[in-house]
């Protein structure tokens, strides 16, 4: 007998250390401050009277409107200001009369329920527990409801910041990878397209307006997609400028179609009066016909979607397996790597009246001795016009006309001055070719040289070579 009042003992020792370490998990100090900001009441089930009604936070609203002793119209008011995602618990039948009393006879003495409460504008978690305990004059619920709210808000963020991107708000790599696998697992006879995007040029976003622009892109990259495909679908963000989206329950033919109308969508962002449009090159494979693994069909995404790149991007393309034998070494060129090893500062400008500037590369704003794109971009007021020594301007720009007009190659040679930034005046060779772009309409590309340095690195040359030319040759040096 001693032995059992002590099990009883440790019992409601225990009981209460776990309702201690709750409490303190929710940030009260005491099981007392915890009850006192915690909704409580009583209920005889046989009877329906509700006994010990006690109000916080934030039921208390709802204080004229609660009947105090009246359970089913009590239930009722409350599952009025309850909801949950699909409906699911529905409090007003997991706690209705008939049904706690049911699951009591059937041995269930325990209930919760997380559900979310709204109420004079105010959103907050709750979550409800009910007791059943038989009682002298029938069955009692015992119901203690408390406010969930910072508690869950925490994990959600946490949840938030280890599975999704904080840029987009799109799924990171990481989780992709998990949510992409497990619907693989779960539907390996559904049918779906596995698509890998890459933004075009996207470095001249952030090299040319500066990372907060390139930010903007990649928000509004990641919107458009979530808009466009979030039926049924997981958009990943794989890291840079680079997506992953999984179209579910899709057969070929759907994944093509529906890839075929987002493509076809205008792709802009405008911010602070200026538009700035891109695009995207995108390869896909389907699934289960192109591979029933995830890494496989990924793999082959990513060669459909270099493919694409290849081919002058700005395209979608489904994966063919001779994509295979495509030049790996040409697949692997980055555009930075190329453009910063172009041999001389290359310049994009529409040709219209403004002559606004597209793209330039790292060489012409180091031309003009200028610390940084953006830098090149207010000295030059973002023109053309603005590049030209302005008393060669006029010269300049009817010499342009009367070259294109000469030729049927759309192309210019032509020589002038410039002024740096920091005042000097350097001359410039410059080789132009008109061209008319389906996006921007009528362009310049243009490579300028410094002639000057051309001029020294050509001297310099000319001296090396007189200078070997005048030693004999170490074969016929007399020993």
């Amino acid at each position: 007998m001693p032995d059992k009042i002590q099990t009883q003992r440790n019992a409601e020792t225990m009981y209460r250390l776990a309702g201690k370490c709750f409490a303190g998990y929710l940030g009260y100090p005491t099981i007392e401050h915890f009850l006192q900001n915690s909704t409580s009441f009583s209920v005889n089930l046989i009877s329906g009277a509700v006994s010990g009604l006690y109000l916080t936070d934030p039921l208390r609203l709802l204080r004229k409107q609660l009947p105090g002793k009246d359970y089913p119209a009590l239930l009722n008011t409350l599952a009025e200001y309850c909801t949950a995602e699909n409906r699911e618990p529905d409090i007003g039948v997991l706690f209705e009369t008939d049904n706690l009393l049911q699951q009591y006879q059937a041995g269930e003495q325990y209930f919760k329920a997380e559900t979310c409460f709204i109420a004079g504008g105010e959103e907050a978690k709750l979550l409800i527990g009910c007791e059943l305990s038989e009682m002298t004059d029938g069955i009692c619920a015992h119901f203690l409801i408390c406010n969930v709210t910072k508690l869950k808000n925490a994990g959600e963020s946490l949840l938030r910041r280890v599975e999704f991107d904080g840029l987009t708000g799109l799924y990171n790599r990481s989780a992709g990878d998990t949510h992409i696998m497990e619907y693989f697992r779960q539907y390996p006879q559904d049918s779906a397209a596995l698509m890998l995007i890459d933004l075009d040029y996207f470095k001249r976003f952030n090299d040319q307006y500066g990372h907060d622009i390139g930010d903007l892109v990649l928000k509004a990259a990641a919107w458009q997609m979530e808009k466009f495909f979030g039926r049924d679908s997981l958009i990943i963000r794989n890291g840079g400028d680079e997506f992953l989206i999984l179209l579910k329950n899709r057969t070929p033919a759907e994944a093509h179609e529906e890839i075929s109308r987002f493509f076809a969508e205008p792709h802009v962002v405008t911010h602070e009066e200026k538009t700035y449009r891109f695009s995207f090159s995108i390869g896909y494979a389907t699934y289960p016909e192109q591979g029933s693994e995830y890494h496989d069909l990924a793999m082959k995404a990513d060669i459909a979607m270099y493919h694409v790149k290849m081919h002058h991007r700005s395209n979608f393309v489904r994966y063919r397996p001779e994509m295979l034998h495509q030049k790996r070494t040409q697949l692997s060129f980055h555009l930075g790597d190329i453009l910063s090893g172009i041999p001389g500062a290359l310049l994009i400008y529409k040709a219209d009246g403004r002559e606004e500037i597209l793209f330039a590369n790292d060489q012409l704003f180091g031309m003009f001795e200028c610390d940084s794109m953006q830098e090149l971009l207010q000295f030059s007021g973002d023109s053309f016009r603005n590049i030209v020594h302005p008393d060669d301007l006029d010269r300049v720009e009817r010499e342009i006309q009367t070259q294109l007009q000469a030729n049927t190659c759309g192309l210019h040679f032509i020589r002038y001055r410039i002024i740096t930034k920091t005042g000097r005046i350097k001359i410039i060779d410059d080789i132009g070719h008109f061209v008319h772009s389906p996006r921007y309409g009528n362009i310049f590309y243009v490579f300028l040289y410094d002639s000057e340095q051309k001029q020294q690195i050509i001297e310099a040359g000319a001296k090396i070579a007189e200078k070997e030319a005048m030693q004999p040759d170490a074969e016929n040096k007399p020993t």
